[in-house]
């Protein structure tokens, strides 16, 4: 959208809204998009929906006039209401400048050529040491062995060929294979796949034990099944004292540092203590729990057990498991499965799964199948990799060419939902389980609607909750867009990230798991403390009168973007903190510049790079004559420093790493004394990074795919609570595949409001030279008129970098004294 102006038409697009707890939802559900807004904001919604439904949309002017009329604030306050308002609306993607339309969505096959490949599950064999009374497949005991070791490693080669990223390895029970360890080597090793075991994990002992050091932690992942809290639920289904030897296992999998799920098949018995689990996931070492809904078919419709809750119950049930994981800090795969749905890329479609789309299933007899869950339904039999070629199986199945041509665009029940497509129009396995059709109705629906409701008020909810309330900005708020804190993931193609449709289990757009980044810039620079990297992320260089008394083992892994302490105008005495301070170059500039009295603190959360600074801190206060030096291990978002400690907060380089930028801002905002400032270097981009770049950790560690818009940046610091913003400088940096990218030093001030305005006669002059000025809270100063302020204003304009712009008259002062012409009491004038 071009930059607002009077006669801007402001058009939405059809939203669905809906408010909970205070907080608006906007749903763009043919984009899909959506955002949560404040009150006020909520307001300003209302007014730009009615006006557009009446015919006559509101202007950017119109819709001021209104706001100020409405709200009985002065014209420059109503215009940074509603000038900050739309402009993050256009940010998230929500405002346009034209009406809103779009062609009907015409179904997935249109838009997009399916892959041969992503996934593949194979069903190794049907034997297992179990035989569970809701087993898909009826395994158990004396059940089929499988494919030999040679058509098995064939067909992995084969899978490779075809694209394939992700193998799935199920049984029966997989390690009852002596040929496992073999097939994951292959897998993982000579292939490059990443591998995910589903197991009962009760087989470890012996060469199974031994075979499972020699697996690749990477690229190896285990889901591990329990049926229930405890022996008494779980053992009824798996067989006797299983419940105690699959927690063993899965024990024994995270001590060797296997990536391990916790699985549960969801019934009426375990229903109330599902809540539990979560505590044992992380009791056990496990990083998560999944919670399967039964299928209607195989052991569970015949054993009677329970297998099918009632909906309300099993809804219930999964929000409290969901509050349970929160509280123990486990991730619930499928709450995170949806939030990466509900919280990824604004513009792309989910459209039903990936079965017989990109991926299929392999069982133990050749047979292929659309998905392991269907593996062994006559009705559903794709081909036999044992006399076909499986890529030819793909190119000539009706069964694949029938699934491929499924759409929830064909979907009658789901058309009137806003949420469809987060929640790709359901489960196309429970749908046929239940109905005989892909596209008829998944009965466990509901519960996918209920989770996508609830990532995004969890989303609002944090966003409100974190509002700075003592800055005195309180322009309307955009509380949270589809997209914050969110990265597309890393793929074997970049480009799936920007594809307009994907499929509920291509786990293509991922919501942030905060340590993967953080991990990924720990190794890029700590390789980098190791060896410098010349030229990496430094568009500048430091003055040698500033680095004088630095040994060049910290200037040569100097990988900033600007010249944050030198441009800081730092006073003896005061306490610097330095974020991403690495190698402590700038934390030894600040050093000299603070004194023997003053303290630098350098933050990182690189062991590497701390080590650095550290050998040399020794050398830095030889040279300088003392040591106010402090080093810390930690991360931006959590700022190892006491609140309102810091008269200087600075960053060179850094915050474009971080995964959740306005919580680095807001914990900037804590640490800063009142009246403190910032000084912030960074890379901004011209344009928003598109995701097929977000996805490369190179670029990542070169602090650019990371950056904000400068508009992103700016307006992240202004609502953490930072005013008198200004940019002191700004470069071109360099292009990144026709994207540009720049170096920007930022600076702004810190201003806490503690007892709301009080009002005490005290009035501010402009000076100029502009006409007017209007500050961030929307006060507007004529220029040479007196203007009444408040006590916290007169604090603000008469410090930096408002000191000096502005008169300030006392109460009961009629007139600014910016000189005096009257004579002296000697008589003498005093100009």
């Amino acid at each position: 959208m071009p930059v607002l102006a009077e006669r801007t038409p402001l058009h939405l697009p059809d939203l669905h809204v809906f408010t909970e707890a205070g907080i608006t939802y906007a749903v763009d559900h043919e984009a899909p998009n959506w955002a949560a807004v404040d009150e006020h904001g909520a307001t300003l919604l209302a007014h730009m929906r009615q006006a557009e439904a009446a015919g006559s949309p509101h202007t950017y002017g119109s819709l001021v006039a209104t706001w100020a009329r409405e709200r009985q604030l002065e014209a420059g306050k109503a215009w940074v209401h509603v000038h900050d308002f739309l402009t993050a609306l256009d940010r998230a993607e929500l405002l346009h400048d034209a009406p809103v339309s779009r062609a009907a969505y015409p179904g997935r096959a249109a838009l997009l050529e399916p892959p041969t490949l992503r996934e593949l599950w194979l069903q190794i064999n049907n034997a297992c040491n179990l035989s569970c009374t809701h087993c898909l497949v009826s395994s158990g005991p004396g059940g089929a062995p499988g494919l030999s070791p040679e058509d098995l490693r064939s067909l992995v080669k084969r899978g490779k060929e075809l694209g394939i990223e992700r193998l799935y390895v199920t049984g029966g029970e997989p390690f009852l294979r002596k040929d496992i360890f073999d097939l994951a080597h292959l897998a993982t090793e000579e292939l490059g796949l990443e591998m995910i075991v589903l197991s009962n994990a009760t087989v470890f002992q012996g060469a199974i034990r031994k075979g499972l050091e020699t697996l690749n932690r990477e690229k190896v992942k285990l889901q591990v099944s329990i049926d229930g809290a405890r022996p008494e639920t779980n053992d009824p289904i798996r067989g006797a004292g299983t419940f105690v030897k699959a927690l063993e296992g899965a024990r024994l999998l995270a001590d060797l540092g296997f990536e391990v799920s916790l699985t549960t098949v969801t019934t009426e018995e375990n229903l109330d203590e599902l809540a539990e689990i979560p505590a044992i996931v992380k009791r056990v070492g496990a990083r998560s729990q999944h919670l399967m809904w039964s299928h209607k078919r195989g052991r569970a419709v015949t054993a009677g057990n329970g297998f099918f809750p009632e909906h309300l119950a099993l809804l219930s049930a999964v929000h409290r498991v969901a509050d349970a994981a929160e509280r123990e800090g486990v991730t619930l795969d499928n709450l995170e499965a949806v939030k990466r749905r509900v919280n990824g890329v604004p513009g792309v479609k989910y459209d039903l799964g990936n079965g017989g789309w990109d991926s299929v299933c392999v069982y133990a007899d050749g047979s292929v199948y659309p998905t392991a869950a269907l593996a062994g339904e006559q009705a559903l039999h794709c081909g036999d990799v044992v006399r076909q070629d499986l890529g030819d199986v793909l190119a000539t199945s009706p069964v694949v060419a029938k699934l491929r041509a499924a759409s929830l665009a064909h979907k009658a029940s789901v058309a009137g939902d806003p949420f469809r497509f987060f929640t790709g129009g359901g489960d196309l396995e429970h749908a046929f389980c239940f109905s005989g059709d892909f596209l008829g109705d998944d009965p466990y629906y509901p519960i996918t609607q209920a989770l996508v409701r609830r990532v995004m008020t969890t989303l609002g909810a944090e966003k409100k909750s974190r509002r700075n309330l003592r800055s005195g900005y309180d322009a309307p708020l955009v509380l949270h867009a589809m997209g914050e804190g969110a990265i597309a993931c890393g793929t074997a193609d970049g480009a799936l990230a920007e594809q307009p449709v994907l499929t509920l289990h291509s786990n293509c757009v991922l919501s942030f798991d905060v340590d993967k980044p953080r991990a990924k810039v720990r190794e890029f620079y700590g390789e980098a403390a190791e060896t410098p990297q010349a030229e990496l992320c430094c568009p500048t260089k430091y003055d040698d009168s500033a680095i004088s008394h630095i040994p060049s083992d910290v200037i040569e892994r100097f990988y900033g973007c600007g010249s944050p302490m030198t441009t800081a105008g730092i006073k003896d005495g005061e306490t610097v903190v330095d974020l991403g301070s690495g190698a402590g170059i700038d934390v030894f500039i600040a050093a000299k510049f603070v004194g023997a009295s003053g303290k630098a603190i350098g933050v990182d959360m690189t062991d590497r790079m701390l080590s650095v600074a550290k050998e040399n801190q020794p050398k830095v206060a030889a040279a300088l004559g003392y040591d106010v030096v402090e080093f810390r291990e930690g991360f931006l978002e959590k700022i190892p420093v006491e609140s309102k400690t810091v008269d200087l907060v600075t960053s060179n380089c850094v915050v474009n790493l971080s995964p959740d930028k306005p919580r680095v801002f807001e914990e900037i905002w804590r640490v800063l004394k009142d009246h403190g400032r910032i000084v912030i270097s960074d890379i901004v981009s011209e344009t928003k990074v598109p995701p097929h770049l977000k996805v490369n950790p190179q670029l990542w560690g070169e602090c650019l795919v990371g950056a904000l818009t400068q508009e992103d940046f700016l307006a992240s610091l202004e609502r953490a609570g930072f005013y008198g913003l200004e940019v002191l400088k700004k470069s071109y940096w360099k292009d990144v595949e026709g994207y540009p990218f720049f170096s920007v030093t930022v600076r702004g001030h810190k201003f806490e409001k503690t007892a709301g305005c009080v009002f005490k006669g005290h009035k501010a002059v402009y000076l100029g030279p502009a006409k007017m000025f209007v500050d961030e809270e929307g006060h507007s100063f004529p220029r040479n008129e007196p203007y009444e302020i408040c006590t916290d204003t007169v604090a603000k304009l008469s410090r930096a970098p408002y000191a000096g712009m502005f008169a300030i008259l006392e109460p009961g002062e009629e007139r600014a004294g910016y000189a005096c012409c009257a004579p002296g009491a000697d008589g003498a004038a005093c100009c």
